[in-house]
């Protein structure tokens, strides 16, 4: 005797497809961070550019709160200052936190004394050459603009 088959016993189930679509999710998820992990490595390219990236968020933080913020650095990173009426103090904004430079990378040129941040040219200059083994760059902010170019000399 055959057995006939209800249209509910063929096929997969919602929650089977559900599972194997959570599976390929993660799986391809993975495997992107992973090739995007590799390619990034320590190069002073993308700490050029994320320095670059961060005094530009200082700048319109300035002209958005109308509040001083300076730049400091030292030999294993740098970060941003907020005035808080009597002296230089770390800024409470997370995005101008303290980077730390990853091992291989150096920052040089920069002096580890506050250098305020300002628009329309009124805060102090920046010139730092960030450099590794493969690579180096140079940032230069004038007071109203920063640009990064490849190639700087350490």
């Amino acid at each position: 005797m055959r057995r006939v088959r209800h249209p509910s016993e063929t096929g997969m189930t919602l929650v089977e497809m559900l599972v194997v679509l959570v599976i390929i999710g993660i799986a391809g998820g993975a495997v992107t961070l992973g090739m995007g992990a590799a390619n990034r490595g320590a190069s002073a390219e993308n700490e050029a550019r994320r320095l670059s990236a961060r005094i530009r968020m200082a700048a319109d933080d300035v002209m958005v709160t109308d509040r001083a913020v300076a730049f400091t650095a030292d030999a294993r990173g740098y970060g941003f200052l907020a005035w808080d009426g009597r002296r230089w103090a770390a800024s409470d904004t997370p995005l101008l936190a303290r980077h730390d430079l990853p091992s291989g990378v150096t920052l040089s040129g920069v002096t580890p004394a506050p250098v305020p941040i300002g628009i329309d040219g009124m805060g102090g200059t920046i010139d730092a050459r960030i450099g590794s083994t493969r690579d180096s760059w140079r940032v230069r902010y004038d007071g109203m603009t920063v640009t990064t170019t490849a190639g700087a000399a350490s």
